[in-house]
């Protein structure tokens, strides 16, 4: 039985373009930085801040600019905003170095947060890519600090605030990480339940009816034959009242599993069609196959033969049948089609039920 039809999850060309977005103001933000930076930088620092930023962070956001109008951008996303994130990073790591060497400078280390944040929470890093940020940004900022005692009696403390914060960015994007997959997993329960018939758990009435209309017009499109199966348990009421609901929706259960027995094709639609009736649509590909199949169904409970004392008939329960088939292009509609098989249905019942019609 095909699954309905539902969107598959993926970026929208909508968010691909946010995204881009995000990259073009990060770059904003960088050059924007630059004009308060060299306000405060030493003189003799100029050239080497500004060959920094120009020549090595803004091209590295250039980079993923550019990577995102590849068509495999999306297959390696996660990977490029690791690498984005580090390098730029890094450059900024090596600036800290080059003012202390160079002037004694105590550069400002914020942009480790500001460019790891931007990961986090702008590019929406998943969280295995936000702690793998984390710990190189982290080993990145001690090492330097081994290599450079930059900020005096404060170096120390300062490590342990950028390694505490991007801990706790981790631990942000963890709990965003979470509630997105509970999301997704509260869609797709809401999925289920609008169109999947909960006792027997084939197709509700509302997802046949879409997937059989769906079906009919690539029928039609195509010119193919199709076949529509419209079954109703015979005499279910005396059933339901002498051995109750639970044991009716027992019965209903078994029609379902005998469905799906009989009707084994990827592309045949089954589904309840409300209380004991249930449709099945499939590629007819002669009267033939129809005849097989609905004999195959009326043999099943006729080999299980379920007591129905009540039963004005055969004292067993059973199932009638009526079929509607031909090419799809005679038919106006799927309502026609489900119309003629109600029509052979209840002529079935009238001609003393456990049998089949062909409309």
């Amino acid at each position: 039985m095909p699954a309905p039809s539902v969107e598959s999850k993926a970026i929208s060309p909508r968010n691909v373009l946010m995204l881009r977005l995000s990259i073009v103001v990060g770059g904003i933000l960088i050059a924007l930085f630059m004009i308060g930076d060299l306000q405060l930088l030493p003189p003799g620092l100029a050239d080497a801040y500004i060959t920094n930023r120009v020549l090595i962070q803004l091209p590295i956001l250039g980079g993923l600019l550019a990577f995102t109008f590849f068509p495999q951008f999306l297959q390696f996303a996660q990977a490029a905003f690791l690498v984005t994130v580090l390098s730029i990073t890094y450059a900024n790591y090596y600036m800290i170095h080059l003012a202390w060497e160079q002037a004694a400078f105590s550069f400002p280390y914020e942009g480790t947060l500001l460019y790891a944040f931007f990961g986090f929470f702008v590019f929406g890093m998943t969280f295995r890519y936000a702690l793998i940020t984390m710990l190189l940004s982290s080993l990145g900022f001690v090492g330097l600090m081994l290599l450079d005692f930059v900020y005096g009696e404060r170096t120390w403390m300062n490590a342990g605030f950028v390694a505490g914060s991007l801990f706790i960015g981790v631990i942000g994007r963890y709990r965003i990480d979470q509630l997105l997959e509970q999301l997704e997993d509260a869609n797709a329960q809401l999925v289920d339940l609008s169109t999947e018939d909960g006792l027997t758990e084939l197709l509700n009435r509302r997802a046949l009816r879409s997937e059989s209309e769906r079906f009919f017009a690539l029928q039609q499109r195509s010119n193919q034959r199709l076949a529509v199966f419209m079954m109703d348990l015979d005499h279910f009421k005396q059933f339901n009242d002498r051995y109750g609901h639970q044991k009716g929706d027992w019965a209903i259960r078994i029609q379902a599993d005998i469905m799906r027995q009989i009707f084994k094709r990827q592309t045949d639609i089954l589904g309840r069609y409300g209380g004991e009736e249930f449709m099945a649509v499939i590629d007819a590909e002669d009267a033939g196959r129809c005849e097989r199949l609905a004999a195959d169904i009326l043999s099943q409970w006729q080999q299980l033969a379920v007591p129905n004392e009540d039963s004005p008939g055969s004292r067993v329960l059973s199932c009638s049948i009526g079929i509607c088939q031909g090419l799809a292009s005679e038919f106006e509609s799927m309502d026609d089609m489900i119309r003629r098989a109600d029509e052979a249905l209840y002529c079935a019942k009238k001609q003393g039920r456990a049998r089949y019609v062909m409309a």
